[in-house]
Formats: structure tokens, sequence, C-alpha cells
């Protein structure tokens, strides 16, 4: 049995289907268990914390965006429960000891809790998704321009089926067992050139406007992020000015498609970029 929480999410979907179709049973944590409309095979269980989600769980995907504030008791009913692996989502930041990298600190105290368990262990160090660009869409609907910093930065965005199809790979094998890849997708793109290919896939006129690190921060909190996460994805992109992104994609072979570049995430996702029905 496997346990994969924030399984309703862009990447946990993901890994559910790519254990099903490895046979083994899957277990998935859901806010609304009723309405998760994961396969049917998959026991669907409440995401709060308690030991009957880990009852004869070999191995967890760990999302800590599902976590908040009860990772520690989360891992404690792990170990108690005799979970043997922990494959962790975690992030790049973790790389970046700046002070103000509240991402970074997030993910490193979360490595470090899950060393202390002595559990086998991965953590899959996930570079920017691609899926980010989503954020754009209020203001491609808008009719306006994408308004966004360090639009010359060249970053490598990861598809999430590539980081699905490591952390199955982490999971049923010991191929990851011990360590701590950086992901990323195959290929560098900045952020003007994702518009470019986001108007091509979509046959909008899209055009980039470049603004100051503070604009985009506003604008950012305008759509509902946290201005910490804000703060951490404008302090990944100004990072990567100054220390160079080397692509580390997933390697392929972890699936038939591995690895996917941007242009590959928008295709797989333009009619979210088309406008809406009337």
């Amino acid at each position: 049995m496997y346990l994969v929480t924030g399984a309703t999410g862009n990447v946990g979907a993901h890994i559910v289907t790519g254990l099903l179709t490895t046979g083994a049973d899957v277990r998935a944590t859901s806010r609304n268990p009723a309405t998760a409309g994961l396969p049917a095979g998959v026991d669907v269980v409440s995401a709060l914390p308690g030991r009957h989600m880990f009852t004869g769980v070999r191995a967890v995907f760990l999302n800590p965006a599902t976590m908040h504030d009860t990772a520690e008791a989360f891992l404690q009913q792990a170990v108690e429960a005799g979970v043997r692996r922990i494959v962790l989502l975690s992030s790049s930041s973790v790389l970046d000891d700046h002070p103000a990298n509240y991402t970074g600190i997030l993910h490193r105290d979360l490595e470090q809790s899950i060393a202390a368990t002595g559990l086998e262990r991965t953590f899959l160090r996930a570079g920017m998704f691609a899926a980010n660009t989503r954020r754009w869409v209020p203001q491609i609907n808008a009719g306006g321009p994408v308004r966004a910093a360090y639009g010359q930065v060249r970053i490598a965005p990861l598809h999430e089926r590539d980081l699905a199809a490591a952390a199955v790979r982490a999971l049923v094998s010991d191929d990851l067992l011990g360590a701590a890849p950086v992901l990323t997708g195959p290929e560098l793109v900045t952020p003007a050139e994702q518009v470019r290919l986001i108007a091509q896939a979509t046959g909008r006129a899209i055009r980039f406007e470049e603004v100051e690190p503070p604009a985009a921060r506003d604008l950012m909190t305008a759509q509902g992020l946290p201005p910490r996460i804000a703060g951490s994805l404008l302090r990944y992109y100004e990072r990567a000015l100054s220390e160079p992104i080397h692509p580390t994609p997933v390697p392929a072979g972890y699936d038939r498609d591995s690895p996917r570049g941007y242009q590959r995430w928008i295709s797989d996702h333009a009619a979210e970029f088309r406008p809406p029905a009337p």
C-alpha cells in the first residue's frame, strides 16, 4: 500500500495514476473524500492526520502543502505505524540560505524532520513549476499584457507529470533511495518566451511587459499568493540571474514521455489559457 497526500492536486493525481499502472494498492488523502473523483480502486481517506491512514502503508508521498502545522504529528504516526519510506516533495530553494527565503526554510526544516525519523527517504527538490504560469490567466483574460518581473531570466520550468514520474520511481524502487535530486524541466526558457509560447498555443495576441520586482510582488499578492510565497518566487528568479540554472531533468525512461519541456506543458494545458466561454 502506498499513501499519496494531496492526491487531487497537480502532482498527486498523476502519482496516483502512475502507481496504479504498476499494480500497487493506493490510499489517497483528500479534504473532501466524497468528491475527490479519483480512479476506482483507490482508498480515499480524510486528509486530517490520524493513524487510520497509515494502516498497511509501506511508503508515503508527502506534499508539504497538505501539512501546515501538522507535519510532526504526521511523521510520528507514520513511524509508529511501521511506514518504511517517505518521499518528500521538496524544493530546490533549500539550497539558498538567504534569510528571506521562506519556501527554502520551510522545506529544509521538513527535510531535517524526516531525516530525524530514521525512515528511508527521498527528497525531490523541485525547481520552478511550469504550472506557476497559470497565475497569468487573469491578466490574459482581461486583455492586457502579462506583467511580471525578470522577463529575461532563463529558467527550466518543470512539468508536474515529470515530477510525478520521479515520485513513483522513488516510491516503488530503490533507484532514488537516500537521494535528494534537484529536478527541472529539460530546457531553459525566459518568462517572456513562455508568454510567446502561450500565445502560439492558444492563438491569442498576448505580449509580455516587464515590471520591477515590487510591482510584481503586488500583482502576485493581489491574486491571492501569501506575501512570503510571492517573495520566495521572486527570490528564485533573482538568484537565477547570478547563479544560472543548469537543467537537471527527470531522466528519460521514468515514463515514456519524460522529460517534457514548457512547450509540451502549454500544449497539455492550452485550454486553460483560452478565452472563457460566453
